[in-house]
């Protein structure tokens, strides 16, 4: 019994010695990835003056909706600067919040129900699963399967990362080594997918108080970034 508690702190030892040794260890951003980041940044920061041209009435579901878009914004702005500094674990984490809030958004922006956003706003509380309201915003903004086939791709993988799921754990390691081992093709598709979610909630409010234009401005910064702006067929 006592050789084999010896024996895992040894093993225990083993391993945190060379998490100390290398968790000060940057992971080295290509050019590539470093361009991409800055492009997702760029968009967002261009939108910020296309939003603040326009004023907007004080009711409940206008300034519900610009909330969400005020926080997706500070989320996504953060989602760059934590993978900026090598820490992916925690921006990929943040990654299910700002979809979900695009989602919400985006529900109580248009389909949800004078009810439901009282709900919401007296309780904190929607009532409708996210599969249902993926459903009820393609529905609503005519958007064919965009938002119930991006939850049916990305929602379990999401929840991972968030919670502390084997997608989340099995990134921390490099052979025996605790170390961050995100991909580039794995922050591209994160970063990619967060920065277009928030663009596309900050359209849809757009030409939802009339002002289309403009969100033809964001729908445009969409290909700025991403697959479109590198010439790829997807993600």
């Amino acid at each position: 019994m006592l050789y084999s508690v010896i024996s895992s702190v040894a093993v225990f030892g083993t391993l945190y010695a060379a998490w100390r040794f290398y968790r000060n260890r940057r992971r080295t951003m290509t050019k590539e990835l470093s361009e991409h980041l800055t492009r997702c940044e760029k968009a967002i920061q261009s939108a910020k003056p296309i939003l603040g041209k326009h004023s907007f009435p004080d009711d409940y579901r206008t300034v519900t909706v610009i909330g969400f878009i005020s926080v997706l914004i500070e989320h996504q702005e953060a989602v760059l600067l934590l993978i900026m500094h090598n820490m992916a674990g925690s921006a990929f984490a943040l990654a299910r919040p700002i979809v979900e809030g695009a989602y919400r958004g985006a529900w109580l922006n248009l389909p949800a129900t004078d009810d439901e956003l009282k709900k919401f706003n007296e309780q904190d509380k929607v009532d409708q699963e996210f599969g249902a309201i993926a459903t009820a915003l393609d529905r609503a903004y005519g958007t064919e399967d965009f938002f119930q086939g991006f939850k049916n791709k990305a929602w379990k993988s999401l929840n991972s990362y968030t919670h502390g799921g084997m997608h989340q754990i099995g990134r921390r390691f490099v052979k025996h080594e605790v170390l961050n081992n995100y991909t580039d093709a794995e922050i591209y598709e994160i970063t990619t997918t967060v920065t277009t979610l928030v663009l596309v909630l900050i359209s849809l409010f757009l030409k939802k108080q009339g002002h289309g234009d403009s969100g033809k401005e964001i729908d445009a910064l969409v290909e700025t970034f991403g697959p479109v702006a590198d010439g790829k067929k997807g993600l």
